[in-house]
């Protein structure tokens, strides 16, 4: 099977969920201004949110984000990563690293700085959850 047959396939199969998902997340956190579900290796599946943002780039920086994560992960021991966040002075990025159907996927979540963290870890655990179970 070749790469494009690899993508259709996948695409088909998890693009309602991942729609469900962004729209979910993004009506459940308060503050959140975009959420995008994409695959490990950065194809955008689904997006929600009211922010300008350019999903199909976001999902292709987050990709090379968990990638790096993942290495360092890997080189320190400490398993695989759950979780990626990227705190600024005026927001979040919080990234679920998980596995949909036994494909690696990414959940980003961009937040005003008023979300508390560990609101958004537990609707990322959720929406993982939410995915597997479609």
């Amino acid at each position: 099977m070749n790469e494009m047959t690899s993508l259709s396939t996948l695409t088909t199969t998890l693009l309602h969920p991942a729609r469900q998902t962004a729209q979910a997340l993004f009506a459940e956190v308060d503050g959140a201004r975009a959420v995008v579900i994409a695959t490990a290796d950065g194809f955008d599946l689904a997006h929600a949110g009211h922010q300008t943002i350019d999903p199909a780039r976001l999902a292709a920086m987050v990709s090379s984000v968990s990638a790096l994560g993942d290495a360092a992960s890997r080189e320190t021991g400490i398993g695989t990563p759950r979780y990626l966040v990227i705190e600024s002075s005026d927001g979040r990025l919080v990234v679920r690293c998980m596995q949909v159907q036994q494909q690696a996927l990414v959940a980003v979540v961009l937040t005003d700085k008023s979300v508390t963290l560990g609101f958004v870890l537990s609707h990322l655990a959720q929406a993982e959850q939410l995915m597997n179970a479609a």
